[in-house]
This record gives structure tokens, sequence and C-alpha cells, in this order.
């Protein structure tokens, strides 16, 4: 149940919780014997610790009372009656005896007062004795898995530490250091998110792994038009890279585009192993999930119809807000006031870098690359940038700034040589 809820507990702490739970069963059970054991002796006896003063109820000194004691050690039968005493009463003392039998911590206070009790009493010590035993190996064995980590942890922190002061490591990179093994920490226990099924069947880890990120998986954008039996293979894959959490900054020659969660980046050193073309800096704490090129490569060997479809689908994207097209000046007014066109955003020089892959050059570009069959990773390379290159020229021309009678300054500008050319030839 706690895995189907998928409650954010250690499998130590589950081992802890069902030993802590059978110890507490085991509990309620020997005081559910105890308490049987001692009713049936109180009416068959006429003695009983049930019957003791100060057990279930104070006794008065009506009764058959031992004068030299300041408590009463039995009663009858026909002058105590158990009726009067509550079930719930009973049962919380008949618990604490097996508590304090189990917990080895037992005073003295409930002693048996006849044959019967006696046995029992025998019988629950023994029992009481094991039970214990299974509750601190339990305790002891999270405490084991949890220290063993730890130390490994530790131990490979502490070898890394001393790499660091050996060669003079910075002190800023050694903090970088220092947070990333923490939160490597604080998220997988210094292992990997997969490490427990990693020896297990192909199609087991398959189901494991396709299950564990079927949400993650559900919102980034280069899967959502994948066939199933192809993203199932592909997650396992994950070792381009896709943001799980975080936000990230790609920054290029000119300017930066921000990718947050869903999205991905360095689809084109996978695609077509080339060099990196942009940098990428963490503006967050940022989890990733990594896609190498060999594992892809043996991938595709598999789903051979995916190379093709998976360049132009993870190199292109889908524009939500157009930039506003460039219609003839007499249109531009009547256009520019209707709503649909008036909530786009229109390409400017500081959006350039932002709008350059929903460029129609690029887009083009990008799709007529796709479908060759083979290119050298250093014609890709130039090929991309010189497509780059064009679709930035292109968005430069939709830049041109408009006047307010609805013409570009670059056609007033044009203006006066013509009409002094026309003044001189009348001359």
């Amino acid at each position: 149940m706690v895995h189907d809820l998928k409650l954010p507990v250690s499998e130590e702490l589950l081992y802890f919780m069902r030993g802590l739970s059978s110890y507490l069963a085991t509990g309620h059970l020997l005081a559910c014997i105890w308490f049987i054991t001692s009713e049936t002796g109180f009416h068959q006896y006429g003695t009983s610790w049930l019957a003791t003063s100060g057990m279930l109820t104070y006794i008065s000194d009506k009764a058959t009372v031992v004068e030299h004691t300041g408590r009463m050690l039995s009663q009858s039968a026909t002058s105590f009656s158990l009726e009067s005493v509550s079930l719930m009463r009973k049962y919380l003392r008949s618990l604490l005896f097996s508590i304090e039998c189990i917990s080895t911590l037992f005073y003295g206070d409930i002693l048996s007062m006849n044959p019967l009790e006696l046995v029992a009493e025998i019988v629950i010590t023994f029992w009481s004795i094991y039970i214990y035993g299974a509750l601190v190996g339990a305790q002891a064995e999270l405490l084991d898995a949890r220290a063993k980590s730890e130390a490994k942890f530790e131990q490979r922190l502490g070898e890394l530490h001393h790499y660091v002061l050996q060669n003079d490591v910075p002190k800023t990179l050694r903090r970088q250091i220092k947070a990333y093994y923490a939160r490597l920490w604080v998220r997988g226990r210094g292992e990997s998110e997969f490490f427990s099924v990693e020896k297990v069947s192909r199609v087991l880890y398959e189901d494991v792994v396709s299950t564990t990120l079927r949400h993650f998986a559900a919102q980034v954008k280069a899967f959502r038009g994948l066939e199933e039996h192809f993203l199932r293979a592909l997650l396992v894959c994950l070792h381009m890279y896709f943001i799980a959490q975080g936000r990230i900054l790609v920054k290029t020659d000119a300017s930066g585009v921000t990718r947050e969660r869903g999205e991905y980046f360095g689809e084109l050193s996978l695609l077509y192993c080339i060099s990196r073309l942009e940098t990428c800096v963490a503006l967050t704490v940022t989890e990733l999930y990594r896609l190498d090129h060999e594992p892809y490569e043996r991938l595709l060997l598999e789903y051979p119809e995916y190379r093709a479809r998976n360049k132009q689908a993870w190199t292109t994207f889908a524009e939500a807000d157009r930039a506003v097209p460039q219609f003839p000046s007499r249109l531009h007014r009547t256009l520019a006031s209707r709503p649909s066109i008036a909530k786009v955003v229109p390409p400017t020089a500081e959006n350039m870098e932002s709008r350059l892959q929903f460029s129609f050059v690029l887009k083009s570009s990008m799709k007529m690359m796709a479908n060759l069959q083979s290119l050298h990773p250093l014609e890709a390379k130039d090929l991309i940038l010189k497509c780059r290159d064009g679709a930035r020229k292109h968005l430069l021309r939709c830049v041109t700034p408009v006047s307010s009678n609805g013409q570009s300054e670059r056609s007033q500008s044009s203006k006066p040589p013509k009409e002094e050319t026309y003044e001189n030839n009348q001359k």
C-alpha cells in the first residue's frame, strides 16, 4: 500500500515499522491470553491478580484483609465482582503486563496468584524474550543499513575533499562541489535512482523505469509524439539533457534563452554528433536526465523509423505566439487593431534569439537536414550555423520600425531623393 500511494518512505523504515507492528500485535495477543487466563483462574481458584487491591480497583477493608500489608492480596469471588470493572480497564492492565514482559522492564507489580496464572506467566516470559530479540534485530538492521550507506558516502566525500585541498581548488568551486554532493545525498542517499533494480531482467527494469518516470515523460514535449514501445525503451537509456526540475539558461554569442521543466537542450549534439553550440548555466538547483549518443544509437537500430522523425521533432518547435506577419502598410493599422493580432508578440532586437527557434527559415532547414540519409558532423555543424545566420537575418527584416502613419522609416527616408529627382527633371 505504501508503494501504491508513492509515499517517500525508505525500505529500512518500512522494515522497522513492520517489526514494530508485529511487536504491538504480539503484545495485544499476550494481553488477551493473560487476561483470559487470569479470569479463568479467578473463577476456578477464587484468587487472582484481578482481585488484588489497586490492580483494577481499590478494595475496601470490609472484605477479608491482611492487616500487616498495605495492599490486599486476594478476594473471594463471592465478595468481588469483575463485572463492575470496565473491559477497557481490564485490557489496559493486561496490555501493561505484556509490554513490560516484552521490553524486559517488568516491575513485579502484577503477580500470578494461582497455578494457572503461574504457567501462563512462564510461557509469556519465554515468548517475550523472542519478541524482544526480533525487535532489537529490526532496529539494529535499520541502523546498520543507514550507517553503511553513510560511511560509504562519507568515504567518497573524504577522498574528494583530500584531492581538492591537495590541488588548491578555489573556494567557490569547493562550495559548488559540496552543494552538489549534499543534493546528491538528499535525493538518493548517494546512490543512483534505479540502483536497487539494476540487476533484474530487462523487461522488469523497463517496467520499473517507465512507471517511475511516466509523469516526467508526460511533461517533456519531445516525448509526446512517441509511441509507447519506443518511449519505454528510450526512458531506460536516460542517463540531449531533459529538465526534470529547475531552470537552465542556454546562452549563445548574442543572448540567452531560459529552459524550464519539461524542456530540453543539447539535442543537436545528440542527433548530429556535433560539438556544443551553446553554453548552459543552471539558474536554480536543477535535476536533469541525460541521454547519451551511444545508447541512443543502439536504440535506433531496433527502431530505425524514429531517426528522421526525432531529428525533425526535437529540433523544430511549435510556436504558440507567432510573430506579426509583414502586411502591406495600408493594412497594417487594420490588422494590428484586431484582438487576435494585438496579443501576438512581434520580433524585436531583444527577443531575437528566443524567437530564432520558431523561424520559418530555421524550421525548414532542420526539416531538410532530418530527411538526409547521412551527414558528416562537421558538415552538419557548418550547415546549422549557416541556417541560424540566415534565420537571424530574416528576423532582422521583420524588426523594421513603423511610423505613426503606417509606413516604415526606411520608405520615408527614400522619398526625398525621389522628389528631388522629379524636380530636376522638370527644370
